[in-house]
């Protein structure tokens, strides 16, 4: 499977196992495999494929 790891640009864990990433401006909304949610409000900053980590810059 290819699920990724979400991290915060302070490389705080976000969520793990994240399957979907739907965007709508600065709306983040992640899903993973389980089907659990989380929204965020931020800017996706880095996506490493090898790594399977995606970077967000939260807005506060």
């Amino acid at each position: 499977m290819c699920e990724s790891t979400v991290y915060s640009t302070n490389n705080e864990k976000i969520m793990e196992d994240v399957l979907s990433i739907k965007i709508d401006g600065e709306n983040i909304d992640l899903v993973d495999i389980l089907g659990a949610r989380k929204e965020l409000k931020g800017t996706i900053v880095e996506i490493d494929l090898d790594k399977h980590g995606i970077y967000i810059d939260l807005n506060k």
